[in-house]
């Protein structure tokens, strides 16, 4: 599509008005040669009309006359001709101007000292289609920028149309770098020029590619940011240290756990500078590792021929331990780029457990040398590869006379073939029985003498031949280690559950107790009962005779309630200080005051001196009771809570009495 008529004419007018001056020339010429004519043609005939000239020079005159005439008219056509060859040159210039700005591959635009529109091109209409139809010469500038804002192309104004537009017209013709404007969602790179006649040139190239592709470049370039930061933090975060070198093998990065490891090395002066440097920094600060010491630059030689090495992409793994005891694993791989990459771990643990292994191995080797039990170890044949001194005592043997031989050796006559039997079935994996388990089998002594021991043989994992261990030992040490265990665990339970001074239930043996009989007596409804004694001011007895002689007291009390509450299922227990508590199972309130009584006979019949005390010279106690069936709902704790309760009624009653729970409950129902 070609510009609009209109706009040719609107751009003819604008032009200097060359086309116009060259047409009245040749009208201004044509005229005064018609008067010229006309003034010699009336000469000419006054002069024929008064001269007497022969008749030859009258038509000579008329013949000159009419030549001139000719000339004339032969000078107005060549002029003509060549007023129109330049027209119809101009119009091609005017074509051709035309073509180039339909053809340029952005908008053009011309406006006139008034901002109106004087010329544009298609594109432009194209880049503004809700505008085209108004592009027409004439049109506004304002007018136009008005109609953008209301419609809301412009997505910079939205919300500020006013200022925009001020801004927008104030610039005009003014700026001299171009403005890049989004309308309509295409983006648009506008130049603007204005000539010296005043007039407004502008141009306008469609950005919309180029301003997408440099947000994806930004936000690709910002996603590749975020990634790295991304891929710093997770390389902080390795439980590794982690640093890469550069073709020229200088630090590129360094991982947080690295730089913690060894802040003196890893600073921030540290990137960009070369391994051979900061290796030597390390000698410098006295931070090379172990090995190195006294030898430092022989280990600094020998570490960077080591790396350059490893030019060949092979992985290099080092161990080292660093100055403050940190055992460092090190892993060096060589990229395809020439990039280095060293991983270091921390293995302090690893060693640590390695070395207390090796040192529990050697300690293992020791007790085995020195153990009472004899062991040995055997490979898949059957053959004796090492024993310990038990053996030798045991079987009578020396070491040497059993290595290398089959431990069939140890074994009587009938016991032989059955055991090769066995391993051989082992071997192809039908064994087993014995593995793991204790036997008791008979064995041979050198002397022929036939033995009674218990073996135990396990096969040792992970090997890659098979090994089995045995461990044989005399049943009669045996068996006496049982009963001294068996002994030791009595013994042990006995402590757990009785109470040092008086060898009576403590309260933890009490308690256990107590819930067992509350749920047995909950399931088949029979009473329970409970009495808490007290020994009246034991403080002042203690104040009186000193500890010691209470310890003794207390010891006389406890002889007192065993004689008191002699059956099989009663429990008496120490309380805690002076206090104690005897638990009756499947007894009522009857025969829980009979234990009461029959405890206050025997405390009195034994008659313990107690020269401070405010009632008698002899020790007394006040007893708190509780006996009824338990029921649901209720709790064990409660039964002492109630026997308390009584308690602290038989003291504030005047100690040295007994009192019932439910003699309380019958009081208060009274009151």
């Amino acid at each position: 599509m070609g510009a609009h008529p209109h706009e040719w004419a609107s751009m003819a007018a604008v032009l200097p008005p060359r086309k116009k001056t060259l047409r009245a020339v040749p009208r201004w010429l044509g005229l005064a040669a018609a008067f010229g004519l006309m003034a010699l043609g009336l000469a000419g005939w006054q002069a024929i009309a008064t001269a007497k000239l022969p008749p030859y020079a009258a038509g000579l005159q008329v013949l000159l006359l009419g030549g001139l005439c000719l000339s004339l008219g032969g000078l107005w056509q060549a002029w003509r001709q060549k007023l129109a060859a330049s027209e119809r040159y101009q119009q091609g210039v005017q074509q051709i101007l035309g073509e180039a700005i339909e053809a340029m591959p952005a908008g053009f635009e011309l406006w006139d000292k008034r901002d109106r529109l004087v010329i544009c091109n298609q594109r432009l209409r194209e880049q503004y289609p809700s505008l085209a139809d108004q592009l027409l010469p004439g049109a506004k500038l304002e007018d136009l920028l008005r109609q953008s804002l209301q419609s809301g192309a412009i997505q910079a104004a939205i919300g500020n149309e006013t200022s925009w537009l001020e801004q927008r017209l104030a610039r005009r013709g003014h700026q001299e770098q171009p403005v890049v404007e989004e309308y309509g969602g295409r983006w648009t790179h506008i130049h603007e020029r204005r000539t010296p006649s005043g007039f407004t040139v502008g141009i306008r190239l469609d950005v919309t590619e180029l301003i997408q592709t440099q947000q994806a470049l930004a936000e690709a370039k910002a996603q590749a940011q975020h990634d790295r930061q991304l891929l710093e933090r997770a390389i902080d975060a390795m439980p590794a240290g982690i640093e890469i070198y550069d073709e020229h093998d200088r630090l590129v990065m360094v991982n947080q756990r690295l730089a913690n490891w060894q802040p003196h090395l890893y600073r921030a002066g540290a990137y960009g500078q070369t391994f051979e440097s900061l290796q030597r920094s390390a000698q410098q600060a006295d931070q090379l590792p172990q090995e190195a010491l006294g030898r430092e630059d022989e280990w600094l030689t020998q570490r960077l021929a080591l790396r350059a090495q490893n030019g060949d992409r092979q992985d290099l793994t080092l161990l080292s331990q660093m100055p403050g005891g940190l055992w460092l694993k090190t892993s060096q791989t060589r990229t395809p780029e020439g990039f280095v990459l060293m991983v270091h771990q921390d293995v302090s643990d690893l060693i640590h457990k390695e070395q207390a292994l090796k040192a529990s191995q050697a300690q293992l080797q020791a007790i085995i040398g020195t153990a009472g039990v004899a062991i040995l170890t055997i490979d898949g044949g059957g053959r004796i590869l090492s024993c310990n001194l038990a053996v030798e005592r045991l079987f009578g043997y020396a070491r040497a006379e059993m290595l290398g031989h089959n431990v069939s050796m140890l074994m009587p006559e009938k016991e032989r073939q059955g055991h090769d039997e066995y391993l051989r079935r082992f071997a192809h994996g039908q064994g087993g029985r014995l593995m793991g388990q204790p036997r008791e089998l008979q064995a041979r002594h050198r002397n022929g003498l036939i033995l009674t021991v218990q073996l135990s043989v396990s096969e040792v994992p992970e090997q890659a031949e098979k090994l089995f261990v045995g461990v044989i030992s005399d049943l009669t040490d045996r068996k006496q280690f049982e009963q001294e265990l068996q002994r030791v665990n009595e013994q042990l339970l006995r402590l757990s559950t009785t109470d040092a001074l008086t060898e009576l239930a403590n309260r933890r043996l009490l308690m256990q107790r107590l819930e067992e009989e509350w749920r047995r007596g909950l399931r088949s409804n029979q009473p329970l009962s409970l009495l808490l004694i007290d020994v009246d001011y034991f403080k002042l007895y203690n104040d009186h005779y000193g500890h010691q002689a209470g310890d003794t007291c207390l010891l006389t009390v406890a002889h007192v309630l065993r004689n008191a509450a002699n059956r099989p299922g009663d429990l008496v227990a120490r309380y805690g200080g002076e206090e104690f508590v005897i638990l009756l199972a499947q007894t009522d309130e009857q025969g829980m005051q009979a234990v009461a009584a029959r405890f206050r006979e025997l405390l009195a019949a034994a008659n313990i001196e107690h020269k401070g005390s405010p009632l008698r010279p002899s020790v007394t106690a006040s007893i708190g009771m509780c006996s009824c069936p338990p029921t649901p709902g209720t709790f064990s704790s409660q039964w002492l809570a109630l026997a308390d309760r009584a308690l602290y009624q038989a003291k504030a009653q005047g100690r040295d009495r007994a009192v019932s729970a439910l003699d309380l409950m019958h009081d208060q129902e009274e009151s």
